[in-house]
């Protein structure tokens, strides 16, 4: 249960809806929406149908100020001689969950897209249209009908960083022409402090929550607690943030194949959340990316139970709020019955019933994922999609991880590249690092553990640790960053991280850079790599490539010498023709 600094909580009621998201809490959980990252997305109503999550973040608006929507197989339909989508089912789904007492926000950006400000007119001038396309404004076209929204989140990972100080202060200004209800505004930095893209923005506008994402870098959470730097993050709301009551959420994979590290599981989760929370008063609570991936790795529920393990609440305010607004109750009781005890008239939305198709998947894809083993190619033992199996178990087959769901196995694939290993009783997707590829395993019998001599983060040269944002030399301004992810022995892997700034490279691209002394590079995850002394080249493939792209991810691997570093981001040049 969540405490309370109020001994009655109220309802804030209007119109039947009901808010129990207290942004004050230290124990809220906030997952994204939208991209159908572990393949299996279902209904957003459905997900606010029980009291796991507190805060949904529909993903993405990935195009602005021309606006492009991408909610993978949740929303296909375009208004129409439109290409804007229109989404009545998430429309009726966000009163649902608002009806269960769970905000929902809306977030900007993402790892793909064409998006950014040109000016603060320009980014002042979308505020407008955003109020009027999704908040309490009118618009000839708002893709969720006359569904409200309760903030909006930016997740800006390319674009440039102009315009958001000023699009932040509009739109508050639109917020507090509503007192009716409370409204938000979210970030979702990366761990390195400060985030390139968001920087200057959270320090001169004001902040509700931000979802600092612990993953893919250098100071994750699987880098806890050398690298990890909820430290840095926490003095930041304390010194710098507008806000000195903003709250820092720690932003967790949902999943073994969420991210290309930083995935733990639930019971190291709970170690670095409970030490957190003990030192930590800007703590807001947990994120994870996605809600598809949380639910069906079960990290959610372990997610949930921890959280309502020892939970508070300041009585500090958040967001813009009626006078007569103040917290609910514990986000387990429904707003059925508290509806019913304020006004006689409200009725409990009904989420949606219509299952999302299959069909698109989430637009931060980079690749089809590889093809599942057959049953003839593996071992008998190998689990099976619909299998039998007993209880919670976990196993491997390849590049598959399984979940045993109501007795039968569920399967779903690794990130490609990546193959799947028993750790304990948990299913984890990893690089091999020389192990083999054709795991096949269920937990309770024989497995493939994950090897245990991984360097210690202080044995990574810290001067070249941290990513260093670079304009390559380039047709296309981009951003490209190296980071660390497995080392093991004299093996190491690097993330390659290449971001367009404005504008979308094509398909036929290449990048080059040198390696640091004592290193050699043999293979790539993407492209082919060619090598001439320290100097590496990975040109695209034509064949597998997008037309067009706004980002590229991809990993090399070799061997090093004495102590690994990352190249210099100084040494890269990127063209794209």
């Amino acid at each position: 249960m969540k405490l309370f600094s109020t001994s009655l909580a109220v309802l804030a009621t209007l119109a039947g809806y009901a808010t129990a998201f207290n942004v004050n809490c230290n124990s809220n959980y906030a997952s994204y929406y939208g991209q159908n990252s572990a393949r299996n997305q279902k209904t957003l109503g459905s997900y606010c149908a029980d009291a796991t999550e507190d805060v949904i973040v529909l993903a993405f608006m990935n195009g602005f100020p021309n606006i492009i929507l991408n909610f993978a197989n949740a929303c296909e339909t375009t208004f129409e001689g439109s290409s804007l989508l229109h989404c009545p089912n998430i429309a009726a789904d966000i009163k649902f969950c608002q009806s269960k007492g769970k905000a929902v926000i809306l977030s900007m950006g993402g790892a793909s897209g064409a998006y950014g400000f040109s000016s603060d007119s320009q980014a002042s001038q979308f505020a407008d249209t955003m109020w009027n396309m999704f908040f309490k404004g009118t618009a000839a076209q708002r893709p969720f009908d006359d569904a409200v929204i309760d903030g909006i989140d930016l997740d800006i990972e390319g674009g440039g960083n102009s315009g958001y100080t000023a699009f932040i202060s509009r739109l508050r200004t639109h917020y507090a022409s509503d007192p009716s209800r409370q409204y938000y505004i979210a970030a979702a930095p990366q761990c390195p402090f400060p985030d390139a893209y968001l920087g200057s923005t959270l320090n001169n506008a004001w902040f509700d929550m931000v979802y600092v994402q612990f993953y893919n870098n250098y100071c994750g959470l699987n880098a806890y607690p050398t690298w990890f730097n909820f430290a840095d993050w926490d003095n930041w709301a304390k010194t710098q943030s507008l806000n000195k009551n903003v709250k820092i959420y720690i932003g967790a994979p949902g999943g073994p194949s969420a991210a290309s590290s930083g995935y733990i599981d639930g019971s190291t989760l709970s170690t670095i959340f409970n030490a957190v929370r003990s030192k930590y008063t800007s703590l807001g609570g947990i994120m994870t990316w996605d809600v598809s991936q949380a639910r069906t790795s079960g990290l959610a529920g372990s997610i949930r139970a921890m959280l309502d393990a020892g939970g508070s609440c300041s009585s500090n305010g958040g967001g813009t709020t009626s006078s007569t607004s103040t917290t609910a109750s514990s986000s387990t009781t429904t707003s059925s019955s508290n509806t019913a005890s304020t006004s006689s008239t409200a009725t409990t939305p009904v989420y949606s019933t219509a299952n999302p198709s299959s069909t698109t998947t989430a637009v931060s894809t980079s690749s089809s994922s590889s093809t599942q083993p057959s049953s003839s190619s593996t071992p008998a033992s190998c689990p099976v999609s619909g299998a039998t199996c007993s209880g919670s178990q976990q196993g491997c087959n390849g590049q598959s991880f399984a979940l045993c769901n109501q007795g039968k196995w569920y399967t779903s694939p690794c990130t490609p590249g990546t193959y799947c290993y028993m750790s304990g009783g948990v299913a984890t997707c990893d690089w091999s690092n020389g192990r083999p590829t054709n795991t096949c395993a269920i937990s309770g019998a024989s497995s493939f553990n994950k090897r245990a001599d991984l360097t210690r983060p202080p044995l990574i040269t810290a001067a070249n640790l941290r990513p260093k944002p670079a304009s390559a030399i380039a047709n296309i301004p981009t951003r490209v960053e190296f980071v660390a992810g497995d080392i093991v022995d004299n093996k190491y892997i690097t993330v390659v991280k290449i971001q367009a700034n404005k504008s979308a490279f094509t398909g036929n691209w290449l990048i080059s850079f040198k390696l640091p002394a004592g290193q050699t590079a043999d293979s790539t995850s993407r492209g082919n790599l060619g090598v001439n002394g320290n100097t590496i080249t990975i040109s695209s493939d034509r064949n597998v490539e997008s037309l067009q792209n706004m980002a590229a991810f991809f990993k090399i691997t070799g061997t090093f010498n004495g102590q690994y570093a990352l190249p210099d981001t100084a040494s890269a040049v990127f063209i794209s023709t």
